[in-house]
């Protein structure tokens, strides 16, 4: 008999062990049904139809539990977004770059990637509307790093998210980005 690590060796991808939060109760009920299914057939107490009669009433329970779940507040995302502002600066040279936001929702973490080079000389603040939140004043300058910062700040629909980024190196062009992920419906 498979234990519970083979299981989820064959049956998930690198990806879903990532995951979120809920993720993975789907594969623990379906492993733990499996082996009381082939329990029960081994020692002749169910035939396969009634394993098929098992697996449709815990879906409808998980089904109810889920809509339980939204009735209350907790919901999945039924899509995520990702705006991307990346610029090549030339020496001494700053932008402000806009974009609308797509849908309804949160943006949940923002990400910076600053090259090996830039020596912190390259700044960068994230906003949406009239509000910085990335860091929450200031900027943030850095030398090769890729920092991911989770956030928890609500959008909606057509409102703008901008980011400022300045270079204030003399002597070199520096490209740098910065991505924001948005889930929501």
């Amino acid at each position: 008999m498979a234990t519970y690590e083979d299981y989820l060796r064959d049956n998930i991808s690198w990806l879903e062990r990532l995951g979120d939060k809920l993720s993975g109760s789907d594969e623990r009920l379906d492993y733990a049904i499996q082996r009381l299914a082939e329990i029960q057939q081994s020692i002749g107490l169910i035939e396969v139809p009634d394993y098929l009669a098992l697996l449709q009433a815990v879906s409808a329970k998980l089904d109810a539990l889920m809509e339980y779940l939204k009735e209350v507040g907790i919901t999945m995302p039924t899509s995520t977004q990702q705006i991307v502002f990346s610029q090549a600066l030339t020496p001494l040279q700053g932008v402000r770059m806009e974009e609308m936001i797509p849908l309804d929702g949160m943006i949940t973490s923002v990400s910076f990637t600053f090259p090996l080079g830039t020596n912190d000389l390259v700044d960068i603040a994230v906003g949406h509307s009239g509000k910085q939140f990335m860091p929450i004043n200031g900027f943030i300058a850095l030398t090769g790093a890729s920092p991911v910062y989770p956030t928890n700040e609500k959008v909606a629909r057509e409102e703008t998210v901008w980011c400022v980024m300045n270079n204030t190196d003399g002597g070199w062009p520096h490209t740098v980005t910065a991505t924001v992920v948005i889930e929501g419906d």
